[in-house]
Parts: structure tokens; sequence; C-alpha cells
């Protein structure tokens, strides 16, 4: 056998052939290295390929989160919205259930919390010293759906369903167990891992809002059947606003700008320009009309039940004593009389005899 080959390389135009002696082991050793080169170079290429591939999967899949994220928070947007709506509902039916009877409440604690900073219009001699109350006030009580909400985190349900998002992630990915640890090792895992946090968040505000619906509504339907046959009453209730303005000072304790002096403020204040029209609240019959020491030009109005409404500090009196009224009819207009630091109405309730805050009664 022979021990060499030879290699043979003949020129096109010059004379002479060169040749190359090849020892048949290292001809060998260079055929297998060839063949070793191509089937590496292969798997490096297809190795290649498929990072290739996934990184452009990745792209895609973090594409996809961001765009789930932004999803989710434009959800967690709408939770909000409509928590403000739920709220704004839920406070119409404590409403209706205290001007209804339904509910027993002490009327004349604070339904709103006074801003201490609201400018005082003026300072009433009847008027008498307090403490100060920093109490929750009827609307800022415990249980709400926001303080529910707040709690979501915290709740053994939201961790329940946290654990379960994860999983199904965990799954997607093709780890069954162990998770706790490897989801920790990319970016991209740790992207897709951290939105079971967000869809825990938005199913458990999902569910509870749901709920707390369901229970609003079984109590709106208990206040209906309850209000059926108290349609008289319900005329006979000051639920309106009685002019277009701004509310400058609440129901509740207020600095005097007299005395100086922590006093009972014992109805609410709303600047409007001179002139502004003043609403009847609600049915009833005027009691008073005229000029009030203190009040200016005054108006009262009895509503029967007990309830009464008072307006002053008017421009000018429009309805007359004994007069019959009904509500949104128009009984003064706005004024700068008596006691008073601006133009604006002092607007009282009082429950037999004793004055409350509006608060509780105003619906629109």
């Amino acid at each position: 056998m022979d021990r060499y080959f030879t290699v043979m390389v003949v020129p096109e135009r010059e004379k002479g052939v060169k040749s190359f002696r090849i020892p048949r082991l290292a001809f060998h050793a260079l055929v297998f290295l060839f063949v070793l080169g191509i089937f590496v170079l292969g798997i490096l290429s297809y190795d290649y390929w498929k990072i290739l591939r996934q990184v452009h999967q990745n792209k895609h899949l973090t594409l996809e989160n961001r765009q789930l994220k932004e999803q989710i928070q434009l959800f967690q947007m709408k939770i909000n919205t409509l928590t403000e709506d739920i709220e704004r509902i839920e406070t119409f039916e404590k409403k209706l259930r205290v001007i209804s009877g339904f509910e027993k409440v002490d009327l004349t604690r604070p339904a709103i919390r006074p801003n201490s900073n609201s400018e005082v219009m003026e300072d009433h001699s009847h008027e008498h010293e307090v403490k100060e109350d920093n109490s929750q006030t009827f609307f800022q009580e415990k249980g709400t759906i926001r303080d529910k909400l707040k709690e979501g985190q915290n709740s053994e349900k939201f961790v329940e369903l946290k654990n379960l998002y994860e999983q199904k992630i965990a799954t997607n990915f093709g780890l069954q167990t162990g998770y706790a640890f490897t989801k920790e090792w990319s970016d991209l895992t740790k992207q897709s891992f951290s939105l079971a946090e967000n869809f825990a968040d938005f199913d458990y505000k999902f569910n509870l809002l749901k709920d707390y619906v369901k229970d609003l509504e079984v109590n709106i339907h208990d206040l209906d059947q309850y209000l059926l046959d108290r349609e008289s009453f319900m005329r006979s209730t000051p639920t309106l606003l009685p002019t277009k303005g701004w509310i400058t000072s609440y129901y509740g304790p207020r600095i005097s700008p007299t005395s100086n002096r922590l006093k009972m403020h014992e109805g609410l204040d709303i600047g409007a320009p001179i002139g502004t029209p003043i609403l009847a609240s609600a049915d009833g019959r005027i009691t008073f009309s005229g000029k009030k020491a203190g009040f200016g030009y005054f108006v009262q109005i009895d509503h029967g039940y007990g309830l009464e409404s008072v307006y002053a500090h008017n421009s000018q009196v429009i309805a007359k004593k004994g007069q019959l009224i009904k509500r949104g009819q128009i009984i003064a207009k706005v004024g700068n009389t008596g006691h008073s630091t601006g133009p604006h109405l002092h607007y009282e309730i009082r429950v037999n005899g004793t004055p409350v805050d509006p608060f509780y009664y105003i619906l629109d």
C-alpha cells in the first residue's frame, strides 16, 4: 500500500509541473478535520439561527409584556373611575337612608370635615363655643369601598390569586417546579412574573367591586321598598342646594372671625354674586320673611315632619309669610346683609328646632 499521496499542480501558461507528496496519514487527518469543521460549522449555524429566533421571540414577548402592562394600567384607571362612581352612589344611598329616617344617625355631627382654610363670611350671635372634634365624619367612616381596596395586597385572597397567576406563567415557560428561583434568572422571566401581581391586583379589585355593587343593589332595593309609601315626606325633605355658587364654609366647629374662638357654625355658607336666585329646598310654608338681627334679610320655611330650613343675608326676600312654597320656587336673592363679610347665602336645616348638617340632606 502506498504510504504517500502525490498532488500535482499544472500551471496554465508556465512550463513545469509542481508536485507535492503528502503522507497518507496526514491526508486522512486533513479530510477528517475538514468534515469535522463542516459538522461543527453546521451546528454553530443552527445554534446561531436558534439564538436569532429566540431574540426575535424575546423582543416580541417584551413588546407584548409592555402592551399588557399598559392595558392593565388602563384597566386600573377604569377601576379607579368606577370606584369613584360607586362611592358617589354609596354617598347618595347613605343620604337617602338618613333623610328618609331609614337609618338613624346623629345629624348634629358634621357630615364633612370643614376646611380650616375656608373663608368665614359671617359670625352669628347664636353660635356657641365648642371643643375641637377630630373624630371621623359620617362619610369618612371605615368600611367604604376605597378602604377595602387599600387592604387588597395584605389579604389572603390577593396572595392566593397572585400565586395562581405565577403558576400559570411558570407553566407557559415550562417551569413546573422551582420557579421561585428560576424566575429571577433573566429579564424576560422577571418581566413576565411581575405581571402576576398586576393580574392578581386587577382580578381582586374587580371581584371586590362586583360583590360590593351586589350588596349596594340590595341596600338600595330595601330603601326603595321603604320609600314607596313616603312620597309626601320626600317632597317635604330639603334635598336641594338652594342657590348656584361655591361653598365657602361648612357646618361644624370653626374659628369665629370676631371673637377668634372656636365656635359651632350651624349651616352652610354658599358664596354667590348679589342677586343670584335662592330656591326653596323643599315644599313647605313660609314662617318668617323679613329682617332679623345678625341675619339681615331672612327667610324661614316649615316643611313639616319637624323639618325647617333657613336662608339668611339675602339682598331681597320674595316669598311672604304664610305662603305655601314648592321645591325649586324662588323665595329670595343672595345678598350681603346682616353680620356678613361678603355676598353669600347662609343656609341651615333644623330638625325639631336643632340645627343639623345640611349635607346629610343635599342630593343634587
